[in-house]
């Protein structure tokens, strides 16, 4: 009886504990309406300013992001924007194809049956549920016996689906990929060395640890190039002067990589970790 009630209060002590250390690190719940997500849109389309704006969304789904970016774009119509969404696995994405079709009021969305990675081919991946948006090209066994089929996927990257279509700038970039996000930043690499993203938006969580990949690698990936890296809050974005171990919890969030000249489109606010390892 004595070890139950310890157990029990270990789990309530550590829910209490988790609470405020997640509170004191900024985490928010990740919900698109109110993540930031949202913000984000709002500030990249009033930079664009009705202009020729170029928005990718890798990992749609069945296009919920979309829908709320294009809810956002008609109060700065009119507008010049091009959508290109990703959806690998075939049976969500007959239902992404079916959501969105054609063009109208200056808006122009294409889909596509395709996973961005960092390199062309193809790759097996589980399927969680059609519509649930948690099918995953990392997994373990324990999250296989979980799926319900896993299919074939074909796989290209950023830079080579650019090069392709004739895209020479995005705006924004969107990654939802469930752990594979940071394979699709490494295919994205060419278009960040010639500066050709101003904003690329991924999603960190658990699941990287299925991918074997660190926020480390991000930064890496952008080290000496005019990129900052930053999370996600509800009305503003917090940017990292540079990684720190404390950063590596895999709380779901997400972040963004920005480019110089887009980091006065949003309230950044800057902060760094210190001697305790508490960042402010």
């Amino acid at each position: 009886m004595q070890l139950t009630n310890n157990a029990a209060l270990r789990r309530l002590l550590w829910r209490i504990g988790r609470r405020l250390y997640c509170r004191a690190r900024g985490e928010v719940a990740n919900d698109l309406a109110t993540n930031g997500e949202t913000y984000v849109q709002a500030c990249v389309l009033a930079a664009a300013g009705g202009g020729p704006t170029t928005v990718f969304d890798v990992g749609a789904n069945q296009g919920e992001w979309t829908r709320a970016l294009l809810r956002q774009a008609r109060t700065f119509a009119p507008m010049e924007l091009r959508v290109f969404m990703f959806e690998p696995v075939g049976q969500t994405f007959e239902r992404l194809r079916a959501n969105f079709s054609g063009s109208e009021d200056g808006v122009h969305i294409r889909t596509f049956q395709l996973a961005l990675s960092d390199r062309e081919g193809e790759d097996e991946m589980v399927v969680l549920s059609a519509a649930g948006g948690t099918n995953s090209l990392h997994f373990d066994a324990a999250l296989a016996a979980k799926a319900q089929d896993r299919v074939r996927v074909r796989k290209t990257t950023v830079g080579s689906f650019c090069e392709a279509e004739g895209i020479a700038r995005i705006q924004l970039l969107k990654c939802d990929k469930e752990g594979h996000d940071a394979n699709v930043l490494s295919g994205a690499k060419t278009m960040l060395h010639e500066e050709r993203i101003d904003v690329l938006q991924f999603e960190y969580n658990h699941r990287w640890v299925y991918a074997q990949r660190y926020l480390k690698d991000v930064f890496d990936l952008v080290d000496g190039l005019p990129y900052r890296l930053a999370r996600l809050a509800p009305h503003h974005i917090e940017v990292f002067e540079c990684w720190h171990f404390e950063l590596e919890r895999f709380f779901e969030a997400n972040y963004l990589i920005v480019h110089d000249r887009a980091l006065s489109w949003f309230d950044a606010q800057m902060g760094q970790f210190d001697e305790w390892n508490t960042y402010g």
